[in-house]
């Protein structure tokens, strides 16, 4: 159908599991951040060039593009967070936020603050410009998983390994409330555009809804076969992505309630999910240690509910959005609030006599577009650790098939000078990069 996901590409360059994707404002690039202690750089529209960079010295685990578009922030298991702007591919500033492995990190809606997660049971806020510490947030009695500022700036969402969801005020740095699940534990929260909603990926294989006006719960979705690790709503505020250990990618729409799209492809646990800012795409990162881009496509579902409809335009140039709701048919017994497994049938995602066929299966390994980009050419970025930063840039030449039908024999010519060409450019590159640093340098020992 038309109105499907469609695989745009399927990117190979990470060396490990993905742990965390994000995009920059007007979606053109994107970021992922993987245990391989790498961060990679992608174009969305070009399949080959990217920027990788090597400057944490273990596990990235999170990863977040400013909302201005010039710098990215990158937390990892090194217990630094490094900030970095990726088109001067040579300036770093990093900081040590805690005493232990810091899980998330996240800037808030100016781009002037950020705040970072930790398995020292903390959470902090920290002024980008001059990497100064502002307030603690203190509460959860076990590693923090996620914190993630509101779209107004007015609350954190944390989850952790305690089992609750709460939500600190940023000024006053005190709980304001906490949600409390029984069974399960939070792997990752997420904002609705709105601001009056926060969703939580549990490891139980459960998505919950929160009002945070009302403080109840107002959706829940039972509908995956292991531990949701990365949720995303979209720009619309009508549909929620998720990804968990099954392998799967589901989309779900809210205003009806039920999931509408499964997506297949990847041989791993998916471990992060992200829609560009634009929500004309999203991509989705694994185990598997590849990437996969998607076009959204699924504007078509209704006219109605149309993402990209006039209506949705105007919502979305006011900043406003439809309210969501439980229908009737599907409200939630105390049980259900509380995470127990009783009464299943009357639980959103649950209710096959309803919707015999919630969702559609899209498998990228069968759909006719299906290719792979491997990084045939990347400008690495090594940054050492000192007061002053150098940076040093190679290529990394690496052809692959570049998909279906390719004959090496008939393309070879073709492809070495394809080679001789970009090396040229990459010379050219690697000059004005070391006369940058050569500027740079200046600078830092005119300032000592």
């Amino acid at each position: 159908m038309s109105s499907d996901p469609v695989l745009l590409r399927h990117l190979k360059g990470h060396r490990s599991r993905v742990t965390g994707i994000s995009f920059n404002p007007d979606g053109g690039r994107f970021v992922s951040g993987s245990t391989d202690n790498t961060a990679i750089v992608w174009n969305v529209n070009e399949q080959v060039r990217c920027m990788r960079f090597e400057a944490h010295t273990d596990v990235v685990n999170d990863i977040s593009w400013s909302p201005d578009g010039r710098i990215v922030a990158s937390a990892s298991k090194d217990r630094t967070v490094k900030i970095w702007v990726p088109s001067l591919m040579g300036n770093c500033d990093e900081f040590r936020a805690h005493t232990s492995n810091i899980r998330s990190v996240d800037f808030d809606s100016k781009g002037k603050k950020l705040i970072t997660a930790s398995d020292d049971k903390s959470i902090k806020l920290w002024k980008v410009s001059r990497k100064h510490f502002v307030s603690s947030f203190t509460g959860h009695t076990n590693w923090v998983r996620c914190a993630r500022f509101s779209p107004d700036d007015k609350l954190i969402a944390s989850c952790g390994d305690d089992r609750t969801l709460k939500l600190f005020d940023p000024h006053s740095g005190q709980c304001v409330h906490s949600f409390l699940d029984q069974k399960g534990a939070g792997n990752k929260v997420a904002w609705h555009p709105d601001g009056t909603l926060v969703a939580i990926a549990l490891d139980n294989a459960r998505v919950k809804i929160f009002d945070i006006k009302i403080r109840k719960l107002i959706q829940y979705y039972r509908i995956f076969a292991g531990s949701i690790n990365s949720l995303d709503f979209h720009p619309s505020g009508n549909y929620l992505i998720t990804g968990s250990d099954d392998g799967a990618v589901k989309i779900i729409d809210l205003l009806e309630g039920r999931h509408i799209y499964t997506l297949t492809g990847h041989t791993g646990p998916v471990t992060a999910v992200k829609f560009s800012a634009n929500g004309q795409v999203f991509a989705t990162g694994s185990e598997d240690r590849h990437i996969m881009l998607w076009k959204v496509n699924f504007n078509g579902e209704s006219s109605e509910n149309s993402l990209y409809s006039s209506e949705c335009s105007d919502l979305q140039q006011n900043k406003s959005h439809p309210r969501l709701t439980m229908p009737a048919s599907k409200k939630l017994s105390y049980e259900d609030s509380q995470g127990t497994d009783e009464d299943e049938d009357v639980r959103f995602g649950n209710n096959k006599e309803n919707h015999p066929d919630t969702s559609i299966l899209v498998d990228a390994r069968k759909t006719d577009n299906f290719h792979v980009t491997d990084v045939h050419e990347e400008i690495v970025i090594r940054l050492c650790q000192k007061p002053h930063v150098r940076c040093l840039s190679e290529s990394c030449l690496n052809p692959s098939t570049g998909g279906k039908g390719y004959d090496s024999s008939k393309h070879s010519t073709n492809f070495e000078k394809h080679v001789i060409r970009k090396m040229g450019l990459i010379e050219s590159a690697v000059s004005s990069l070391e006369r940058r640093v050569s500027l740079l340098e200046d600078v830092v020992l005119n300032r000592s």
